[in-house]
């Protein structure tokens, strides 16, 4: 958890540059190439690696936790993402950014494979249903990346379907493998907890949610394709994700007053957190089943990068905060760990409501808030100063191990 926080921190530094590249003019930066760099990392370095390490440390019995090749499937994931970080800002995507995004491809399959082999003994659950969903969904998404090589040997590259591609993939690890996989570890303290869960609802949720997946997938090429149907799917797709979100409203009322006691302080504030973050997504959507609010959604810039950042900051990046504390893998007890903590909520709250206070202007067709980019970039350099704190922290143990040792020599 460490190595993948590291990573995060690195994404959200690059991320901040990219904003400061908005301020004063950075010579030497390509921005699209960054850009690569810092979703690359973000995504396979931290969401990835920290799922990773969850799911097994979660799912797993002790016995097969601790399995030679998890370690492997780890450090080799990580070159991969070394990789991907000395290639993408320099070349952007070309031979050797290719080759590690492909590599890293490759080793989630055998993940894949062999997780799902250790997994199979295990009593069925929603929890574990739901893991296994989210492993497939990110199986599902990789496969639009295999396709980016008969498109750009066709020289489609700049097409419809090549962005088609681009979305199929993050589209299925956002709403797919990232979403399914949070939900699966939450979906598991319930049932560690022995809360009961009405399998009838349960059932309805988990269809209703996947169904959407994939009909939401409309939204993303309906931009380059702007054809009634391809709305009106998408229009479906929403409705069915808000029937879901209603119905886990429905489940939560029922387990949250129970959990609430059983739950430590600040893996509550962050699970309710992200709880908020995933509703607020699914109204989102919701508003875009008007096939003109939909038009609105993706051509104004500022709505698209506030919606990516509230599912992978929002949703995923402060659960896993909130898990990987439950589960005592990230430590907060620490004041400064709280501060750095808190200060990466506040750069993300106030980014947003700067990315979607901008986006409604642009709508409204009155202009730039004054000092846009220099206030973006300063509430911006607030996530990557917190996460720093918090990565310090998570060595004081190791530290103090290291003096104590050199003190008694």
């Amino acid at each position: 958890m460490r190595i993948a926080l590291l990573n995060f921190l690195i994404a959200v530094c690059i991320g901040a540059l990219l904003r400061y590249a908005f301020v004063n003019e950075v010579s030497w930066l390509d921005f699209r190439h960054f850009l690569h760099a810092h979703s690359h990392v973000a995504m396979l370095g931290w969401v990835y690696q920290a799922l990773f390490v969850l799911l097994i440390h979660t799912f797993l019995p002790e016995e097969r936790k601790k399995a030679p090749i998890y370690k492997w499937l780890f450090w080799s994931a990580q070159l991969s993402v070394l990789g991907m970080l000395f290639t993408f800002p320099f070349m952007g995507y070309a031979s050797w950014s290719i080759v590690f995004s492909s590599i890293h491809i490759l080793i989630s399959y055998v993940f894949v494979f062999r997780f799902l082999k250790d997994l199979a003994p295990s009593p069925r659950t929603w929890s574990i249903t739901l893991a296994k969903t989210a492993l497939i969904l990110m199986v599902i998404s990789t496969l639009a990346l295999w396709a980016m090589g008969p498109i750009v040997a066709l020289q489609l590259k700049g097409s419809a379907w090549y962005y088609a591609a681009v979305q199929f993939y993050l589209h299925f690890q956002f709403n797919g493998w990232f979403t399914f996989a949070v939900l699966a570890l939450f979906f598991r303290i319930l049932e560690k907890r022995q809360i009961p869960l009405p399998v009838k609802s349960m059932r309805a949720f988990y269809t209703l949610l996947l169904v959407s997946c994939f009909l939401t997938y409309a939204l993303a090429v309906a931009w380059s394709t702007p054809l009634k149907f391809i709305f009106w799917t998408n229009s479906l797709g929403a409705a069915l994700q808000l029937v879901a979100a209603v119905m886990l409203v429905h489940l939560l009322s029922k387990t949250l007053p129970a959990l609430r006691g059983q739950l430590p302080r600040w893996p509550r504030l962050l699970f309710l957190a992200a709880l908020t973050c995933f509703l607020l997504k699914i109204l989102m959507q919701s508003a875009i089943i008007v096939p003109y609010m939909a038009t609105i959604g993706f051509t104004i810039r500022n709505f698209v990068i506030g919606f990516i950042h509230l599912i992978l900051l929002g949703i995923i990046s402060i659960f896993l905060l909130g898990y990987a504390n439950y589960q005592k893998l990230i430590r907060f007890d620490h004041p400064l760990a709280r501060f750095g903590l808190i200060l990466f909520l506040s750069g993300f709250l106030f980014s947003e409501l700067i990315l979607y206070l901008q986006g409604i202007l642009f709508w409204g067709g009155w202009g730039f808030l004054p000092y846009y980019y220099e206030g973006l970039f300063g509430i911006s350099v607030l996530m990557p100063t917190g996460i720093l704190i918090l990565s310090i922290v998570q060595l004081i143990p190791r530290i103090k191990r290291d003096t104590d040792v050199l003190t008694n020599l």
